[in-house]
């Protein structure tokens, strides 16, 4: 029986055979699941949104980017990755759904904001989140806790969202709510 002899040359072939063989996998297995998981991602988002905004019956992107540039200078470190008018049956607009992006203990957590007309809140909901389990989480999971802002009256500042109570023993992930919120 014969034994390759262990030569850089063949180590390195044997290295570059794996990777593209794994790459090739790689590559199959999303195109094959791409589209069902941008279609997994857009039904989240528009769950997250309906509960933010139950008065709502659809909503619009909202594309224009001179609103686009003035909410992310608004939101400061908080991330805005998506702001939708939201309609009501009739096609009046009854609010405005607002994803954020904002920074927790475990990274950046998806949050979908709802407000009314008089800029009320009406709902958050977390899309995403990578805070501690049993933590962390309990923040983007409480429900006691993101109702506490549909609380706060129309035309809420920041100092009102300070006063909202966050989860004891996990305080950046409720800030991180809280920053979002503000």
């Amino acid at each position: 029986m014969t034994t390759a002899q262990n030569k850089p040359i063949t180590l390195i072939l044997a290295v570059l055979v794996t990777c593209v063989v794994a790459a090739a996998g790689l590559a199959a297995t999303y195109a094959i699941t791409k589209d069902r998981i941008a279609e997994q991602d857009r039904l989240a988002q528009e769950n997250s949104l309906k509960a933010a905004l139950p008065d709502a019956d659809s909503f619009e992107t909202v594309t224009d980017q001179a609103v686009l540039a003035d909410a992310k200078a608004a939101a400061g470190e908080v991330q805005v990755t998506g702001i939708f008018r939201a309609l009501d049956a009739s096609g009046d607009e009854v609010g405005w759904g607002l994803r954020l992006g904002s920074r927790g203990y475990g990274g950046y957590a998806q949050l979908v904001i709802g407000l009314d007309t008089s800029g009320s809140v009406t709902g958050v909901t977390v899309l995403s989140h990578g805070e501690t389990p049993g933590l962390g989480s309990k923040v983007m999971e409480n429900k006691a806790f993101l109702g506490a802002f549909t609380e706060l009256p129309a035309g809420f500042t920041a100092k009102d969202v300070k006063g909202v109570d966050g989860i004891s023993g996990a305080t950046k992930s409720s800030r991180a709510v809280k920053h979002a919120v503000e």
